[in-house]
């Protein structure tokens, strides 16, 4: 305000020394005239100039407190955030730990598997050889002779069986 009051004399005091000039003895030249009538538009430039000085500072004045009440808004906000976001990047390493455990346990039960597997195979290659000849000698059978066989088998024991049942 007291800027204000400093423009307003000194434009006050050109006015009056002009004024002066011209009313002592009505020759003031134009020089002079022209002198105060540019110091009257550098005092009107002035004033718009401190006007907008003015409303630049106090939107200044507003910006900055602005961002001091989003900062103190925002603030606990994103600590929460950050705490939160930490929280989560903890459970996701437990996780990822959890993770490879369970992959490492997987390939040790695909080895187990594959030497089981292979183990298998092992045991029926060798027997299946075996199992060869063993069906080969099942078809080797002549079942049409044996059942022959049995029949006269079971016709010769019947009678020292019918004996047996006699004693007894």
């Amino acid at each position: 305000m007291d800027n204000k009051q400093n423009q307003d004399q000194t434009e006050e005091k050109m006015m009056n020394a002009a004024a002066q000039n011209t009313g002592a003895g009505g020759t003031a030249d134009s020089s002079e005239r022209q002198m105060a009538g540019f110091a009257r538009k550098l005092m009107d430039v002035e004033k718009k100039q401190y006007s907008m000085l003015r409303i630049m500072m106090i939107a200044n004045v507003v910006l900055a407190a602005c961002i001091v009440l989003a900062m103190l808004v925002m603030l606990p906000k994103m600590v929460s955030v950050a705490a939160s976001a930490d929280k989560a990047l903890e459970e996701v390493n437990t996780l990822a730990g959890n993770a490879q455990k369970t992959l490492e346990n997987i390939d040790k039960t695909v080895e187990d598997a594959n030497t089981t597997v292979n183990s298998a195979g092992k045991i029926l290659e060798e027997n299946a050889e075996g199992m060869e000849q063993a069906l080969e000698n099942i078809n080797g059978i002549d079942f049409e002779s044996l059942n022959k066989a049995i029949k006269d088998l079971q016709q010769s024991v019947e009678p020292l069986a019918n004996l047996g049942r006699m004693f007894s």
